[in-house]
């Protein structure tokens, strides 16, 4: 039955081109603030934020940077991936790019199948596979001290680390997913 409501007419390519190109100019503008708003100081890192764990690794993302989260799923192979990505697989509708976040990390393995991929807002699509997110924060406080001497042996040298945060007593680094999607082969992001 017609809803009486006028249905606008499905997006030609060079207008959802245009959107999308929009979308990352926006997503990168955000990515500069939220940067800006960390190196200005304080006492918290704005917003909520994810507390995950990969391969024994601890680290936080901030909310604003996740669509959602899903299980583990079957994914199609990537033809000329790299290692760190498992493949694609279809989310509402379309193609997702799963990356183990633990591979690019340098820990070789096969993820559980009680991981979790979480699906990274924006455009393209892409999941980073953890093994588990923990539960939410509100506001992480801020690390204050040396922050090269606290990253956690772990992270030393990830280009994903923008941050540190004290959570629980120790000290977790921010993620910024932004060099997930540099590694990823040309036409997929």
């Amino acid at each position: 039955m017609p809803s009486g409501r006028p249905t606008a007419p499905p997006p030609s390519s060079d207008s959802r081109e245009s959107l999308l190109a929009e979308l990352r100019a926006l997503e990168e503008k955000l990515q500069r603030t939220q940067a800006e708003i960390l190196a200005r100081g304080g006492e918290s890192a704005p917003g909520l934020h994810l507390v995950f764990e990969v391969a024994g690794r601890r680290g936080l993302l901030a909310t604003l940077r996740v669509a959602e989260i899903v299980q583990l799923v079957a994914t199609s192979p990537l033809a000329g991936a790299p290692a760190h990505v498992l493949g694609t697989f279809v989310y509402r509708g379309a193609p997702v790019v799963a990356v183990d976040l633990a591979v690019l990390l340098g820990v070789s393995r096969e993820p559980a199948v009680s991981a979790q991929i979480v699906i990274l807002a924006g455009a393209p699509p892409v999941g980073m596979v953890v093994d588990k997110i923990e539960r939410l924060v509100d506001g992480p406080r801020r690390f204050a001290g040396d922050a090269a001497a606290a990253m956690p042996e772990s992270w030393r040298g990830s280009a994903l680390v923008c941050g540190l945060c004290v959570e629980d007593g120790q000290v977790l680094p921010l993620v910024d997913p932004a060099p997930v999607l540099s590694e990823l082969p040309r036409g997929t992001a």
